[in-house]
């Protein structure tokens, strides 16, 4: 009659662990005090240096998740040949000329027509589309920090600056003042 192998049932592998345990427990009996505070700190280390492995196998796995979707997302913006999300930005100029929204994220957000002025100066003044992107932030950050807040823009890499400023030269040309 053929046995069923140990790790079917788990023998094997729970006889060893109880003849290891009774083992520790013979001679635990035979320690001072000081002896088994170092143990009981051991094995709390011990235990806790194996949920750390569990976690990490964890992060590790939804990292290569994270890379598949990643991947996946990149394969559909490849086949349909335009981004996902494109950033964008509205100017709404209201009937007088002399009040605009710039509509970021939802959000309207209130200039005045020397504002206006300025953006589109500065825009003019770039010597390319990072340039202007730079100058229309550090305005921003320095004068009109909600605009920035409400865009969710947190740096002049931001493609709502590289959309505003296309809009803004588009739209808009620089006039000599008299």
């Amino acid at each position: 009659m053929s046995q069923k192998p140990d790790s079917v049932d788990g023998g094997l592998e729970h006889r060893e662990k109880k003849e290891l345990v009774q083992t520790l427990h013979d001679l635990v009996s035979d320690l001072d005090e000081g002896g088994v505070q170092f143990l009981i700190n051991q094995a709390r280390i011990l235990i806790y240096n194996k949920q750390v492995e569990e976690i990490n196998k964890k992060i590790a796995a939804s990292k290569i998740d994270g890379r598949k979707q990643k991947k996946k997302t990149a394969e559909v913006e490849k086949a349909t040949k335009k981004p996902l999300r494109t950033p964008e930005v509205e100017i709404v100029e209201r009937s007088n000329g002399k009040h605009f929204f710039i509509v970021v994220r939802g959000f309207r957000i209130y200039f005045t027509l020397n504002e206006m002025k300025k953006l589109v100066k500065m825009c003019y003044l770039a010597d390319d589309r990072t340039d202007a992107a730079y100058r229309l932030y550090t305005w921003f950050k320095r004068f009109r920090s909600d605009f920035l807040v409400d865009g969710g823009i947190g740096s002049a890499r931001n493609p709502y600056l590289d959309d505003l400023y296309t809009k803004l030269i588009s739209t808009y040309k620089v006039r000599a003042d008299k």
